[in-house]
């Protein structure tokens, strides 16, 4: 008994996936939630623009801003005036990150946890009138 508790208490304790790389990619959302927000707020883009080319509208003066999630799938929900960008794995069936841009700080990280469809759960009517 005492060497069980002793090798089970030397095992590394399981990490939550994509921990380390999920925190450095939710610093770069808030920046590329900003670009969008701004596009969307200031920019007055086309109401039917797709996804894709208002983000490319969004980063062109920063491609880098984008390129930061390359090997995931990126979209983006425009609600009024104020947006949210939301991060998946490759095959988009999993939620990672989901930021609007009015708010200041990086809004959920849904990678934690039990894995969530990508689909948007943020409504700017409510994150954005708080800030």
């Amino acid at each position: 008994m005492l060497v069980l508790s002793l090798v089970a208490g030397c095992a590394p304790t399981p990490k939550l996936p994509y921990s380390e790389e999920m925190f450095i990619k939710a610093s770069a959302l808030t920046k590329l939630a900003s670009a969008v927000e701004s596009t969307v707020r200031y920019k007055n883009p086309p109401p039917g623009l797709d996804e894709k080319d208002l983000l490319m509208r969004a980063t062109q003066h920063e491609p880098a801003l984008l390129r930061n999630f390359k090997g995931y799938k990126v979209r983006v929900l425009r609600q009024d005036k104020h947006s949210v960008v939301l991060v998946c794995d490759a095959s988009a069936q999993r939620a990672l990150l989901e930021d609007a841009g009015c708010s200041g700080r990086m809004d959920r990280h849904r990678w934690m946890g039990k894995p969530q469809p990508c689909e948007f759960s943020i409504d700017t009517k409510e994150v954005c009138t708080r800030n």
